[in-house]
């Protein structure tokens, strides 16, 4: 399995549990579909959106930096171009309902995404 299919595996996987987690917030089953639109026609651009607007973040991704949801930078080239603002969609969940045990797993995620990112770089460059 390559580093881009490991990495859109991981992606759905944690899309799902947030959705199972909070099923009536129609924020999340939205992007889901929008997340799941683009992938079906072209996963690359998925690994491309994280190596280029979250993976420059991961200073504050590996120090559990709550800026990093709180802020969402980086996104703002997007809102217009896909809708999918990934950070947008935690961040009224992390300000509101997620428990402090679902804010552990979601940082587990995006050191996990962090650490593709960088497989997929190098093998990439």
């Amino acid at each position: 399995m390559s580093t881009k299919q490991i990495f859109l595996q991981q992606t759905d996987n944690f899309i799902n549990e947030l959705c199972s987690i909070f099923p009536n917030n129609n924020e999340l089953l939205v992007f889901r579909e929008k997340y799941n639109l683009i992938r079906s026609i072209n996963s690359s651009l998925i690994i491309e959106y994280f190596v280029q607007y979250v993976y420059p973040l991961k200073a504050k991704i590996l120090n559990e930096e709550e800026s990093f949801f709180l802020d969402g930078g980086g996104q703002e080239e997007l809102k217009d171009k896909s809708g999918l603002k990934f950070r947008d969609n935690i961040k009224s969940l992390w300000i509101g309902e997620m428990s402090d045990e679902n804010k552990v797993i979601v940082w587990k995620y995006f050191k996990i995404f962090v650490i593709l990112c960088e497989k997929y770089i190098l093998e990439n460059s």
